[in-house]
């Protein structure tokens, strides 16, 4: 029998006795294993290590109150489906919960152990549903990274949590200087092999935090946290050249195996002293990795001057 994992945040120690009741109780294909949590931070830092398949939260707790709790939860958890319980029975506060991102809401004088389970199982196969049609839609088709489409949502989710929490991020734009060439002479097959290579190259060698995606043709776009300082900025695009730059084996349109050495050009910059809005910071991104181009440079750091968005 599996077991699911839930989080309970809830600072009403008879409301988690309740949920754990009813949980443990016969019935079902799964066991549950619930971790009681009395505040948004120990949440928080729970998440950080193990990720739940769902998470049960109440909205009243002492730090917060309401919907405010779930945009707080909302803000480190959107990647997990949230069922609100609450001690009213309003259907227009429910729908104002789903409307905000929960998956399902369930007023606590209502609760069965039937009616959580069914919740639980239901919340959970909408929400992966869900990903997966965004996934399949935010996704590059050729390369299997996330498209132009993800990297401005990302990227505008990105800046808004730099401006929130006073942080630092690394913008990288990469464009491959040989790529018209290597189509040109082998055929659109191995220019399509060397996307795919590249990307994976691009996956795997990334930190958990990064987001990658293809900006579009030939150029490629990575998005680094935690990267606040140009020592730091430097060091991270020489280490992605090295790793790109390299030899790929190829296959012309007859079959023949052909190695090419691959150039590119990086442009980098840092949020937010390169441009304080996701336009300017891109524009920004970009201008550069041209101007390591027209130099001859493997990769060059934006001035830094800021720009506005």
């Amino acid at each position: 029998m599996n077991t699911r994992l839930i989080y309970l945040l809830e600072d009403n120690q008879d409301d988690v006795y309740l949920v754990k009741e009813l949980l443990s109780q016969q019935g079902g294909k799964h066991k549950y294993a619930i971790n009681a949590f009395e505040t948004i931070e120990s949440l928080r830092d729970a998440i950080a290590q193990l990720n739940p398949e769902v998470i049960l939260m109440d909205l009243n707790l002492p730090q917060s109150r309401g919907l405010e709790t779930l945009l707080r939860v909302k803000d480190f958890a959107a990647h997990i489906p949230i069922i609100v319980l609450t001690g009213m029975s309003d259907e227009m506060f429910g729908e104002k919960a789903i409307q905000l991102g929960a998956q399902d809401y369930l007023p606590k004088h209502e609760l069965s152990a039937h009616l959580l389970r069914r919740t639980i199982a239901f919340s959970k196969e909408r929400f992966d549903m869900q990903r997966n049609l965004e996934n399949l839609v935010s996704l590059d088709r050729l390369t299997m990274l996330s498209n132009r489409g993800a990297l401005d949502k990302h990227l505008h989710t990105q800046v808004q949590d730099a401006r929130r929490y006073g942080k630092q991020f690394a913008m990288l734009f990469i464009d491959l200087d040989n790529f018209k060439t290597i189509n040109d002479e082998l055929g659109h097959q191995a220019g399509d092999q060397l996307l795919k290579l590249l990307a994976t190259k691009l996956k795997m060698y990334k930190r958990s935090s990064d987001f990658v995606a293809r900006y579009g043709g030939d150029e490629f776009v990575v998005i680094a946290p935690n990267i606040d300082n140009p020592a730091q900025l430097e060091l991270f695009t020489r280490y992605k050249h090295t790793l790109l730059a390299d030899s790929y084996c190829l296959q012309d349109q007859q079959g023949n195996m052909h190695e090419v050495t691959l150039d590119l050009s990086i442009g980098a910059v840092l949020f937010p002293d390169h441009g304080d809005g996701p336009t300017a910071l891109l524009n920004c991104a970009d201008k550069t990795m041209y101007e390591a181009k027209a130099q001859s440079l493997p990769f060059l750091l934006a001035e830094a001057t800021r720009h506005s968005a």
